[in-house]
């Protein structure tokens, strides 16, 4: 799905999107290449000053001394540099050199001096750190202030001859634009390849298609500075069904949750061919994308078509949006659908189409790959699951039978008179529940059982409630639980909890303790924590291995908070 199409910068990003490193930070040329070379320009500038001195004006220990500052400036911001490891110029440091050659000029003759030559230095930074719309502008810029120098100088002199002034003035706007059309194009390719890495970068299984579906369309959404993007698939099975994922500037965070969309809805968005990739601009645009209008592409054919403007005008009022352009997505399971990406400013052109539909094959890849991933995980898992519940079986509760076994002869030989039998009676009692929960927990890994995201609070109290029965620790849960909360991510949430209330048991004097479960956005936060203990008067810092260690394998983070009142809290943030 690569055809030749032609290629164009075209969107504008959107003031007030929040931006990040894919956007901003892509690295196009070896930026301390270009502080050295400022450094070499600096030096180089005044060696030709001092080897000719007379040919650049009365002013030359004026030009000494600019020179010479400007060499000692660009030798500090190479060592800064230096020390900062190179990182990529500040957007106000090629500003600062155009004043300073607009001045530079000035001082050594105007359009006599070889130095608005340094002005394209200015331009290719621009251009090829900041893109097209930059270095445009410190090529007009340069052009203006070359133009007033070189005027403001001939007045002086009495010397009018614009020749001298335009000719260089017009040198400078068709290279400048040159280099900026080429640095602004081969920034924007390295922003898109950046863009295709993330998006093929390895993604954990558990996350699941949502999330993933839903994370690329928000990276779609910045890349282009866009208005939503939406992707529309079908799904075949388990039974034909059709979602929506929808990602705005508006409700950053919501893009992860499907919408289940009706047949009829989701017709109109999927009416054009499976093959059909198309650009639309309306009239409420600007004359520049009017001009361009509709146009399509069809990947099966190679070939471009004018068919389908009705559906695509139709399709704009519906996505209440003056220029889109949507690409066909497609799986190997039979699940296809559509991706549409407005904006409501700039537009869309062949150049788009053709990178949306690397974009959308490279989404439909990394999906596939999850679900095989899946698969092998699953089975993997399943065989494994089944030799520990067997055995679970044969080393773990068959001994803990016989101490009930055991318990229950020596209660009947004590008598129900005897002042140990209660004690006997409730070790008894722990050991049946001991062997219950075995037995549910051997049954849970042979039936690949996962525990529902609801029961997880009913759990987590059940257990609360034991440690108050045996052990007088009295603890108190709090939840707010979101219906996003799967099973499997339930039962690691509940070993975490469990692991923690024992920990408080086993390892602390503490008789109460509390449980936090709360689901905020798309992350589980759990708190599990104890208060201060009697005559302790401060904690040593740790962090709990086992819950550490389970927390990093499903992708979250864990910290210990000591909190001054004596009181120690886990605190779990997994991500759902």
């Amino acid at each position: 799905m690569t055809p030749a199409l032609d290629s164009s910068i075209s969107v504008t990003p959107a003031p007030g999107i929040a931006r990040s490193g894919l956007a901003q930070g892509v690295e196009t040329i070896d930026a301390r290449m270009l502080v050295l070379l400022r450094c070499v320009l600096g030096v180089s500038a005044l060696a030709v000053v001092l080897i000719d001195p007379p040919k650049f004006g009365r002013l030359v220990g004026l030009t000494y001394f600019a020179l010479g500052a400007y060499c000692a400036y660009t030798v500090l911001l190479a060592a800064i540099s230096y020390r900062l490891d190179w990182p990529a110029p500040p957007r106000a440091l090629h500003w600062a050199d155009v004043v300073f050659y607009s001045f530079l000029i000035a001082l050594t003759g105007g359009t006599s001096s070889f130095f608005f030559l340094f002005f394209f230095y200015s331009i290719m930074v621009a251009s090829f750190c900041w893109g097209f719309r930059e270095g445009m502008l410190v090529t007009v810029a340069s052009s203006v202030l070359f133009t007033a120098v070189e005027l403001s100088f001939a007045q002086v002199n009495g010397q009018y001859e614009h020749g001298n002034t335009l000719v260089p003035a017009a040198y400078l706007l068709i290279f400048g634009y040159l280099i900026s059309y080429f640095g602004g194009y081969e920034r924007l390719l390295r922003r898109r390849l950046a863009l295709l890495r993330e998006i093929n970068n390895l993604w954990n299984p558990r996350f699941g298609v949502d999330h993933t579906h839903g994370i690329n369309l928000d990276r779609l959404l910045e890349f282009y500075g866009g208005t939503p993007c939406v992707l529309v698939l079908r799904r075949p099975s388990p039974a034909l069904n059709y979602v929506m994922y929808s990602a705005s500037r508006d409700k950053p965070g919501y893009s992860s949750t499907p919408s289940y969309v009706a047949e009829s809805a989701a017709g109109a968005l999927l009416r054009l061919p499976d093959s059909l990739a198309a650009f639309y601009h309306g009239p409420g645009g600007s004359w520049w994308w009017r001009l361009r209008g509709y146009s399509g592409y069809d990947f099966d054919l190679g070939a471009r078509t004018s068919s389908f403007l009705a559906d695509c005008a139709a399709w704009a009022n519906l996505l209440d949006t003056h220029a889109f352009v949507t690409v066909p997505y497609v799986q190997r399971d039979g699940t296809s659908g559509r991706i549409f990406l407005t904006t409501d400013r700039g537009g869309f052109s062949h150049a788009d189409i053709d990178f949306l539909a690397q974009v959308s094959d490279a989404m439909s890849t990394v999906v596939e790959n999850m679900s095989l991933v899946e698969q092998l995980i699953s089975k993997a898992a399943e065989h494994e699951r089944q030799t520990i519940s067997r055995d679970l079986h044969d080393t773990t509760i068959q001994p803990y039978i016989g101490i009930k076994l055991a318990l229950d002869g020596l209660y009947r030989e004590a008598g129900e008179g005897n002042t140990l039998s209660p004690r006997i009676s409730d070790l008894i009692n722990m050991a049946e529940m001991t062997v219950r929960d075995l037995r549910q927990y051997a049954s849970t890994l042979k039936d690949k059982a996962a525990m529902p995201g609801e029961f997880l609070v009913t759990a987590v109290k059940n257990q609360s409630e034991r440690l108050g029965r045996f052990y007088g620790i009295q603890v108190e849960v709090t939840s707010d639980i979101s219906p996003r909360l799967q099973g499997r991510l339930a039962a690691e949430a509940y070993q975490i909890i469990a692991e923690g209330l024992s920990n408080v048991l086993r390892h602390t004097a503490a008789k109460s303790a509390f449980v936090t479960i709360l689901c905020e956005n798309s992350h589980l936060l759990l708190k599990i924590g104890n208060d201060a203990e009697p005559g302790e008067n401060g904690t040593k810092k740790f962090m709990p291995r086992s819950i550490n260690e389970r927390v990093q394998m499903l992708g979250g983070r864990a910290f210990v908070e000591q909190r001054p009142g004596g009181q120690t809290v886990v605190h779990v943030t997994i991500p759902m």
